[in-house]
């Protein structure tokens, strides 16, 4: 096992973990009264994630950022469905929007949580020339 590979994964994971939790946003004193408001909010949320999503495609390795797609997809369905829908802690708006706003979101957390994995999976046995085809044979 290559173990930078295994602390970019672990690296990427935590830090979109910790990073998600950890900010306190107060919103600059706004107060979202509408329904477009708040899906502004949560649109322009959804764009900071994009961007960062870009950031960490390009400038770090294939497995930090498969680990930061794991972390979001992890956030996204496992912190709506125990913290919101569960225990009722909190929701994603305050509005009638979060009825179909939140599955929206556990849905895509979960096909991100998913396709991390399997593309770390697959760039761990790519790089393994025991499981490499035609490789089979070789160096073992």
């Amino acid at each position: 096992m290559n173990v930078k590979r295994i602390f970019g994964f672990i690296t990427g994971y935590l830090m979109a973990g910790l990073f998600f939790h950890s900010i306190n946003a107060y919103a600059m004193g706004i107060k979202l009264d509408t329904t477009w408001e708040r899906l502004g909010a949560v649109g322009s949320g959804f764009i900071m994630l994009l961007i960062f999503m870009a950031i960490f495609k390009v400038f770090f390795s294939p497995s930090f950022f498969h680990g930061f797609l794991v972390a979001t997809g992890l956030f996204l369905s496992f912190d709506i469905v125990v913290f919101h829908w569960i225990f009722h802690l909190h929701r994603i708006t305050n509005g009638p929007e979060a009825n179909w706003l939140e599955p929206i979101l556990v849905l895509f957390g979960s096909v991100l949580l998913i396709y991390g994995v399997k593309k770390e999976r697959k760039t761990i046995t790519s790089n393994n020339p025991i499981t490499m085809k035609g490789n089979m044979h070789k160096n073992v």
